[in-house]
């Protein structure tokens, strides 16, 4: 059973304000803090909420509108080919960042030293960044404004009907899946897996779990947003090339044809997913609310309490109230 185009348009407006919030809310964040701005970690997620933030505002606006209209929201060229171009540079673009994200955070996590110098961060940080965006934006440029076209514009079809150019030349269509739509799905699914599998098999062998607390946040960064596309996006993608290969199309038909949607989820809750993976925004919320602080204050006596208690030891006053039971069992283990 598919989603009627009336609900699909209430459920992407529904999260559509939220995810901006958000997202503004990330980027003021990042952006200010000179820290947190600095971190390679954080640039490709500044990239991401930021063309996600532009794919909400202009894309997702003028798609539920035309699901509860049937209709184009502003009929004109410009925008058709605006809205056309946004919305193909912008998806492909997002899932390129990822799939290069997935590879980063081998680098950043294992191979550190790939990137202490500007010259080799500019060849394996940023220039990669540049071409994520680059590509599909060339290609799609290239193609709907460049390379003559006979589809003329429909007002009552989805960007106008200018993504049916691409269709045109089989060779480009053959280009167009492999490129943009099969490669950087596959790439997530394989780095995320190989990620795990490393942090696991470094854990076992080096024995220092406070070596890996260094790098613990820049994992669940990567592997929270690769989960994220890895159940909601790339389903759609394997199933589209089991197509492909051979698989019948009348197999999952219901699913096919909600494939374009679940794309739009996973642009949606991206602002969403890297707020929770970001625990530099987690300390911003307790400076803003000192409650929360208060209550974790509150604990630390009586951590300190219990462990005297039990133990029937004095904690040193190198120990201070506000540290937990961590620190009183720390000091007394001392």
């Amino acid at each position: 059973m598919t989603v009627s185009n009336i609900v699909r348009s209430w459920l992407l407006q529904g999260f559509q304000i939220p995810s901006i919030l958000v997202g503004v809310f990330i980027l003021y964040y990042l952006l200010m803090d000179r820290a947190l701005r600095n971190a390679l970690n954080n640039h490709v997620i500044i990239v991401m909420v930021f063309v996600g933030l532009i794919l909400q505002c202009i894309d997702v606006t003028a798609l539920t509108y035309y699901d509860r209209t049937a209709t184009v929201l502003v009929s004109t060229r410009a925008f058709c080919f605006t809205w056309a171009i946004i919305h193909d540079i912008g998806v492909v673009g997002t899932i390129n960042l990822v799939a290069w994200a997935s590879i980063e955070r081998h680098i950043l996590i294992f191979h550190a030293n790939l990137v202490r110098t500007k010259t080799k961060r500019f060849f394996l940080h940023y220039l990669p960044l540049v071409i994520c965006m680059m590509f599909p934006g060339v290609f799609y440029i290239t193609m709907l404004f460049i390379v003559p076209c006979s589809v003329t514009m429909d007002n009552t079809k989805i960007h106008c009907g200018y993504f049916a150019c691409i269709y045109v030349n089989p060779s480009v269509v053959l280009y167009n899946t492999i490129v943009n739509y099969l490669i950087a799905p596959f790439i997530i699914v394989i780095f995320s897996v190989a990620l795990i599998i490393r942090v696991l098999v470094s854990k076992c062998r080096a024995r220092q779990r406070i070596e890996w607390r260094n790098y613990r946040k820049m994992a669940i960064q990567l592997l929270s947003i690769s989960f994220l596309y890895m159940f909601v996006y790339c389903p759609p993608i394997f199933l589209y090339t089991a197509y492909l290969a051979g698989l019948p199309q009348n197999i999952a038909t219901d699913y096919n044809s909600d494939s374009n949607y679940f794309a739009y989820c996973a642009i949606t809750f991206t602002p969403l997913v890297c707020a929770l993976s970001l625990p530099e925004l987690r300390t911003k919320l307790k400076i803003c609310f000192p409650c929360c602080r208060r209550c974790r204050a509150a604990v630390g006596p009586q951590s300190l309490m219990m462990t005297r208690t039990k133990a029937g030891l004095i904690a040193s006053p190198t120990a201070s109230p506000a540290a937990g039971p961590t620190a009183a069992i720390a000091t007394i283990a001392q």
